[in-house]
């Protein structure tokens, strides 16, 4: 059968009904039938195949990528917005980019604020202190240098065991305590006729006595009676080995004059459509 015309008198040509077919989610679905005629047309849904996108090279249209924009001026990008891939780089999520951007044309899927998180410095002072209780054993060891007694009083006598006095003594006058009698013969007339008359018998008790005594090497032993006496001077305390407790109060202060930080954080990073 031929056809000759505009059309406007054939009444029929297919079994199509008559429809707009097609749309943002849906393709048209044509039959034809064994005259060669569209005997059907209907709408089918769009599916989605996920592998399609998993063979997909990076940069690829349809494929997506965490990517921020080169510039810092480059102004805030709303979700939809579009961005040549020239002025773009690849980072990751947290805005550190790799220095090389993708070719084609982006769709931003969330939000490009276009500017950096922060990009500050601070400076300050600091300062703490702390104390207390110390306490420890002390294993050996040995005091460095001399001491200074600066003035005291010795508690209780010491006992001399033995020794020798150095010099003589002198005796600035005193009494004999107590009588020693001088015993001997009385004797009376010239040398060649004397004859014993009775004895003789000096007491001394109290007697005054003055000058000096020989007393260098005289041997001595005895306790000596220095509770109470007062001393001073330098202690020979070098080399001398010590060990025991030690008990105290310890205070520690800590001062910082000034802590500079710069902290920078990088640009923010979108996720992106290649659309062209």
């Amino acid at each position: 059968m031929a056809l000759y015309g505009d059309g406007s008198n054939v009444n029929k040509t297919t079994d199509a009904t008559a429809a707009t077919y097609g749309s943002a989610s849906a393709v048209p679905q044509i039959t034809v039938d064994g005259n060669q005629r569209i005997s059907s047309i209907s709408n089918v849904s769009i599916t989605l195949d996920a592998s399609i996108n998993a063979n997909a090279s990076v940069g690829d249209v349809g494929s997506y990528a965490f990517l921020q924009q080169t510039s810092s001026n480059a102004g805030a990008v709303a979700p939809g917005g579009t961005v040549a891939g020239s002025s773009m780089r690849y980072s990751d999520a947290t805005g550190r980019d790799n220095g090389t951007g993708p070719s084609g044309n982006w769709r931003c899927m969330g939000y490009d604020s276009g500017t950096p998180r922060a990009n500050t410095s601070n400076t300050g002072s600091a300062s703490a202190s702390a104390s207390g209780n110390v306490s420890g054993s002390l294993q050996g060891g040995q005091v460095q240098g001399n001491s200074s007694l600066q003035g005291g009083e010795v508690q209780g006598n010491a006992s001399i065991q033995g020794g020798e006095v150095q010099g003589n003594a002198s005796l600035q006058g005193g009494n004999v305590q107590g009588n020693t009698n001088a015993n001997g013969n009385l004797a009376i007339g010239p040398t060649s006729q004397k004859s014993t008359k009775g004895s003789l018998s000096v007491p001394t008790n109290h007697l005054g006595v003055g000058g000096n005594v020989g007393t260098n090497g005289l041997n001595v032993s005895g306790n000596a009676g220095t509770s109470g006496l007062n001393v001073a001077g330098n202690v020979g305390t070098d080399g001398l080995d010590v060990s025991g407790n030690v008990t105290g109060t310890a205070s520690i202060n800590v001062s910082v004059n000034s802590v500079s930080a710069n902290v920078t954080v990088a640009y923010s990073s979108t996720l992106w459509l290649r659309y062209s």
